[in-house]
């Protein structure tokens, strides 16, 4: 499974502007209802947000995952976003966000879900790869680096 597979030229959110993770999970929600991609950004910030108060998202170095089930989707989407200025994601002692890759999933959908969180998390481990997608100016080359990157991985 490669994010190619999922990636969108229409589902990349360059310098993404948000000063906590309530104003990053409502930029989200807005970009997939802007895309047409869900019908309410309601249903898809709701979903985010019951998911960080389970357990947070953030995997460390600056990158969060934030993912959940809803309802009403035809296929899993991900967007990938790049902050302009890292944000406070999680808990206080985990380092500020400026890399996400947000994952939504139809329910009964699971292990389709889970192995794109498991290739997302793979990508994770490499500093320099997570180095290269920071490097980007514009979304066209954000897109561009997590394609050459996803590729180099098994």
């Amino acid at each position: 499974m490669r994010l190619s597979d999922y990636l969108r030229d229409d589902l990349v959110l360059f310098d993404l502007e948000a000063q906590d993770m309530a104003g990053a999970i409502e930029a989200f929600g807005a970009h997939f209802e802007e895309g047409g991609h869900v019908p309410s950004r309601i249903s898809v910030t709701q979903a985010l947000s019951a998911r960080e108060e389970t357990h947070t998202t953030c995997l460390g170095h600056g990158l969060a995952v934030p993912h959940a089930s809803v309802p009403g989707l035809p296929k899993a989407l991900l967007l990938v976003a790049l902050a302009g200025s890292p944000v406070q994601f999680g808990p206080p002692d985990h380092d500020p966000v400026d890399l996400f890759f947000v994952l939504l999933s139809p329910p009964g959908r699971e292990g389709e879900h889970i192995k794109l969180l498991a290739r997302i998390c793979r990508l994770a481990q490499h500093s320099d790869d997570l180095d290269e997608l920071r490097r980007a100016v514009d979304e066209e080359s954000l897109l561009e680096a997590i394609l050459r990157v996803d590729s180099q991985h098994v």
